[in-house]
């Protein structure tokens, strides 16, 4: 699933693209992707957009005549900025092309991506959005903290929670967790002030410097070369590995189709 490094290497790399760019022509291979009708993609033929913002694991295009398009790519959405003449992707659910001969497709292996075409005062209407809690990069360590007390489940479950903050998803809480040195099973109530603070720190740390790596590699790659990136991080789907910390077995634990690792050495559940 594409989180903030993600969505921000997603944004860094359109935004600069699609200035001054008008719409020719739209499509919706998949048209229940399209929330707010596809049929209302055409409507955006002749416009533009202007800047590209995020918020938890949504985009928001601003078209130049005042609305927002809100594109939330769940678990298999990919972008693709490609050239019209080329070959489709699978599963291409969405297509905006573009007067310089591009197109930004939307591929989605499970078809369960969510564009909605709204109002800029319309976000209200998308379902979910008024329940998100602040960003993950927005949130103060103060606010953090009050929040994260409030909560009483497990702290990796309580990260990727959208309600608590948005943003955070499997791969990134499993590298904040290590980072942080706190086992993903651990209850706020067995925490201390300081392996409270210890997540928001860390989440700060991993975030910044995963931007920076997935902004580079995507900024030479070039946007829908991969699935995803991942390379870097250093315990998320490496179950077996030595831990890069003590060099202890990586653990991995499957929940159906949610894999969590740690490092049962630098991330013990009990003090």
């Amino acid at each position: 699933m594409p989180e903030i490094p993600d969505l921000e290497a997603v944004r860094h790399y359109l935004m600069p693209r699609l200035a001054g760019l008008k719409v020719t022509h739209t499509d919706a291979p998949i048209p229940w992707l399209v929330r707010t009708g596809a049929e209302g993609l055409a409507s955006l033929e002749g416009h533009g957009f202007g800047e590209i913002h995020r918020l938890g694991k949504f985009l928001l295009y601003f078209v130049d005549d005042g609305r927002l398009l809100v594109i939330n790519p769940m678990l298999t959405g990919r972008f693709h900025w490609i050239e019209a003449t080329a070959k489709k992707p699978g599963r291409l659910g969405v297509v905006i092309g573009f007067d310089d001969g591009h197109e930004l497709r939307f591929s989605d292996m499970r078809r369960m991506g969510r564009w909605y075409l709204v109002p800029q005062d319309g976000l209200d209407a998308i379902p979910q959005w008024g329940k998100l809690g602040p960003d993950a990069l927005a949130v103060s360590e103060e606010d953090f903290l009050a929040r994260l007390k409030s909560r009483r489940g497990q702290i990796k479950a309580t990260l990727v929670n959208q309600e608590f903050i948005a943003g955070i998803g499997n791969a990134y809480s499993d590298e904040i967790l290590w980072e942080a040195r706190l086992h993903p099973h651990r209850r706020r109530a067995t925490m201390s002030e300081e392996d409270l603070r210890g997540p928001y720190r860390a989440m700060r740390a991993v975030l910044e410097e995963s931007i920076a790596i997935v902004d580079a590699t995507v900024q030479e790659e070039g946007l829908g070369k991969k699935e995803e990136w991942r390379q870097h991080l250093k315990v998320h789907r490496r179950g077996g590995d030595p831990c890069p910390r003590c060099g202890a077995p990586i653990k991995g634990q499957m929940r159906g189709d949610s894999e969590t690792n740690y490092c049962v050495v630098c991330q013990p559940l009990f003090e």
